[in-house]
């Protein structure tokens, strides 16, 4: 759903020869409330709410929100947090499956919502296969689905991900700050392993013309065999939707629009549709589009079997000319690494090289050390 907002980015008329487009909201001086969500019934559903006046503008976060996910049924759904770009994340693992859902919300005294909406049931994955590219260095990620029993020929693909890493350097000396020397460590570094993880933005998918809707080896992510991703372990959690036609044209126009594809007859965002509405003030306008859907996913792990090793730079390493050098190296957060062997220009080295926390230290790196809860241990 991030694609969304990529419209604003989007320079109309860059390369017309017509007539050049005014990026101001016509009709209004006031700042149009712009939403987009997923309501992911049994997982996880994600709001975003944010104010623009023009296209040309970036999107601003509000003030003053409130928002929650609604059943049918009565049941009420409310956001446990937000995020510093307004991204809203409220658990509804809990609902009924036969019910249709809405998005509220409340924007500076406006009360806001969505059409009630009935998800559908979702793609059927496969395996998830994982090979080397036959070009280049990268390994390919690939999903084998079908449309599910309420295929539409339309879906929505992303997907999280998860690896265990290490830092560039294993630490081996340690800097005694009250004799200032540098001796070796009486037990390994802790944070020389870590996990890392991160997730995609949604691809959506026109599979209507395949044969009987099913979808062989389709590309979900790429990445360098020399990345850290694969340095012991690597995880993919590939998640799927269904979505309706209505909703599928939407994000595909949104998409033909930020990157440039369209015609010239398609239509700019301020003329799309939005299923969103102002309930305290019809006439307030608002842009984006809120979906339903049900959710499934497939988890799969690869070891290092495809890894290529390069070794990390040491441009950032260097040994300090002397001990009354410690104290400075300190103050600027570089620390003893290891005992190494490097050519330094035209000499030789052999000494107990400095370098940044980062290099030695995977949280500092962006790491965790919480292992997560599906990990699987070899």
């Amino acid at each position: 759903m991030r694609k969304f907002l990529i419209f604003i980015t989007f320079l109309l008329g860059v390369a017309s020869c017509v007539y050049p487009f005014d990026p101001v909201l016509e009709g209004t001086s006031d700042d149009m409330v712009v939403f987009e969500g997923s309501i992911v019934v049994g997982g996880v559903s994600k709001v975003r709410v944010s104010k623009v006046k023009s296209f040309g503008d970036e999107p601003r976060p509000v003030s003053r929100c409130v928002v929650w996910v609604e059943d049918d049924g009565g049941g009420r759904y409310n956001a446990t947090s937000s995020s510093s770009n307004a991204e809203y994340i409220i658990p509804t693992q809990g609902p009924s499956q036969d019910r249709k859902y809405r998005m509220v919300a409340e924007v500076d005294g406006k009360k806001y919502s969505s059409d009630w909406i009935k998800p559908l049931a979702p793609p059927a994955l496969e395996r998830v296969d994982f090979i080397p590219s036959p070009i280049g260095n990268n390994l390919d990620v690939f999903v084998t689905l079908k449309g599910g029993e309420e295929s539409t020929g339309y879906m929505g693909i992303y997907f999280d991900e998860t690896w265990e890493f290490h830092a560039d350097y294993m630490c081996r000396y340690i800097l005694d700050t009250e004799n200032w020397e540098v001796i070796p460590r009486g037990e390994p570094y802790p944070n020389y392993w870590c996990w890392n993880s991160a997730s995609s933005s949604m691809s959506i998918l026109d599979h209507s013309e395949y044969d009987g809707g099913r979808i062989e080896s389709y590309p979900v992510h790429s990445f360098s065999r020399s990345d850290k991703r694969t340095q012991r372990k690597y995880s993919i959690n590939v998640r799927a939707i269904t979505l309706p036609k209505e909703t599928y044209r939407y994000l595909k126009n949104l998409d033909d629009i930020s990157n440039g594809s369209g015609s010239l007859f398609s239509p700019n965002p301020g003329e799309m549709a939005s299923n969103v509405a102002c309930e305290s003030d019809p006439s307030s306008r608002t842009m984006g589009y809120v979906t339903a859907s049900f959710e499934i996913s497939l988890r799969a792990y690869v070891d290092n079997r495809y890894y290529v090793e390069v070794p990390p730079s040491q441009s950032y390493l260097s040994v300090p000319p002397n001990m009354f050098a410690y104290l400075s190296y300190y103050q600027n957060n570089y620390y003893p690494v290891d005992f190494m062997t490097m050519e330094v220009g035209e000499q030789v080295v052999q000494d107990i090289f400095w370098g940044p926390m980062r290099c030695i230290d995977c949280v500092v790196e962006g790491g965790t050390k919480q292992k997560p809860d599906f990990w699987e241990d070899e």
